[in-house]
């Protein structure tokens, strides 16, 4: 990394060059680090990515920044469970201390928006400008990078959350198959069928509240259409809608359709026990493609796939991408380092290899992917793009967790008028 070629901060400070901004860093700034970036040979990193193919994934990236910054030392801070919860809390109180690692895992868009709000992330736009990286993405990738037309965060790939993993041999048994074009009730009619074949039809593991509200956006998002969904987070179009409440009613019959266990399994555990045979189908983005690969789990034989059924073509997207405090960062050069590094072609398709993800630059060699990938990179291309309110992306980290709650006591209840309540409340509040 070139002296003085370090990262600009929107920040209340003195015009003096694009240094970033070191505020309030006397009993705060760790040792053997200076105010404008110092120390840079360390390098600490939350996230988390803590499965097998996850963890293996994330060793990818740093293995490619020490490669671009000979003698770096990486601290790999990653914390597990809570689909991301944990890591959240942890690095929400390392923020109020004035600790913070040097970068952290995010997801654009809604959750940005909301370290953005509270001043807690670096203002990237010199270094997207520099790099001239939104001519390097899709636009609606580069636009959930920025709030109010700036940039906080760099993407290292793309997501679909509306994917059905599905059993080959469980399917064949019941003579059931999936077909994307047939909906939500063909989906039920297909999964009672395998019902009565004597399988379990649904692997479910909420033991992380995220995989059953991923899986109802998804019945929601067939039910309204992609426009519609889009409309729930602006309050143009109400949760109280015919179609969310049949959604809803949709949700209650797939849940009674999965295992019995489903609190108390991970959902890294669940689209296993699919690909085991114990049920036909599991509903995961797809990472869980990842996930079984590491499992040693074959494409096409063990498991396969299909995008969630519905009336159109719809990608769930879900991002992952790294930011950098606004204050008190220990390495500033090594942190640039590693945002540059996220942004390399050959690094996010190795990246995507393990993840499963696509990714996020258009330049990068999609050609050596797995079919699965391929068809979702060619998806994401044509298909209606929409965000996933339960990795908070759609919406405010404080709606998504409306979100996530009212799910959870739904799981419980099954009451719909609680549910909807709930949610035409937080659609009138969040704006």
């Amino acid at each position: 990394m070139r002296a003085g070629n370090k990262i600009k901060v929107s920040l209340a400070v003195s015009a003096a060059a694009g240094l970033i901004a070191v505020t309030g860093c006397s009993a705060n700034q760790p040792a053997g680090s200076s105010p404008g970036g110092g120390g840079s040979n360390k390098l600490e990193i939350t996230s988390w990515w803590t499965s097998g193919s996850e963890a293996e994934a994330l060793n990818g990236l740093i293995d490619g920044v020490k490669k671009a910054s000979p003698g770096l030392s990486v601290d790999n801070a990653a914390v597990s469970g809570g689909g991301g919860a944990n890591a959240r809390q942890a690095l929400a109180a390392r923020l109020q201390a004035g600790s913070p690692p040097d970068s952290w895992q995010l997801h654009p868009a809604g959750q940005l928006k909301s370290y953005v709000d509270g001043g807690q992330v670096a203002d990237l736009t010199e270094l997207w400008t520099r790099n001239d990286w939104a001519s390097k993405l899709p636009k609606d990738v580069a636009e959930a990078q920025q709030v109010d037309g700036k940039y906080y965060t760099v993407p290292i790939g793309v997501h679909r959350g509306n994917v059905l993993w599905t059993n080959p041999a469980v399917l064949a048994k019941a003579n059931a198959k999936v077909d994307p074009a047939a909906g939500v009730d063909g989906l039920i009619s297909t999964l009672k069928q395998v019902q009565a074949s004597g399988v379990t039809p649904v692997c479910l593991g909420d033991k992380d509240i995220f995989a059953s509200a991923e899986l109802l956006e998804s019945i929601i998002m067939s039910r309204t259409g992609a426009d519609n969904y889009k409309k729930l987070f602006t309050n143009e179009f109400s949760f109280d809608s015919p179609e969310v409440k049949q959604a809803l009613e949709d949700y209650k019959v797939i849940l009674s359709l999965s295992n019995k266990d489903h609190s108390a399994v991970t959902w890294d555990e669940a689209v296993k026990k699919m690909a085991d045979g114990k049920c036909a189908v599991s509903l995961m983005g797809d990472w869980a493609y990842g996930e079984l690969v590491n499992a040693k789990k074959t494409p096409g034989t063990d498991f396969s796939w299909a995008t969630f059924p519905g009336k159109e073509d719809i990608f769930d997207y879900v991002g992952d991408g790294f930011s950098i405090p606004a204050r008190n960062i220990p390495h500033a050069e090594a942190a640039e380092a590693w945002l540059t590094t996220l942004m390399d072609p050959k690094i996010q398709t190795e990246f995507a290899a393990r993840k499963g993800s696509i990714p996020a630059v258009t330049n990068a060699d999609v050609s050596t992917l797995s079919q699965y990938q391929q068809e979702a990179a060619q998806s994401f291309s044509k298909a209606s793009v929409v965000s996933s309110i339960a990795h908070g992306q759609a919406a405010t980290a404080e709606f998504a967790q409306t979100y996530a709650d009212a799910v959870s006591t739904f799981n419980g209840s099954g009451n719909v008028d609680a549910f909807l309540a709930s949610m035409t409340q937080a659609q009138k509040t969040q704006l």
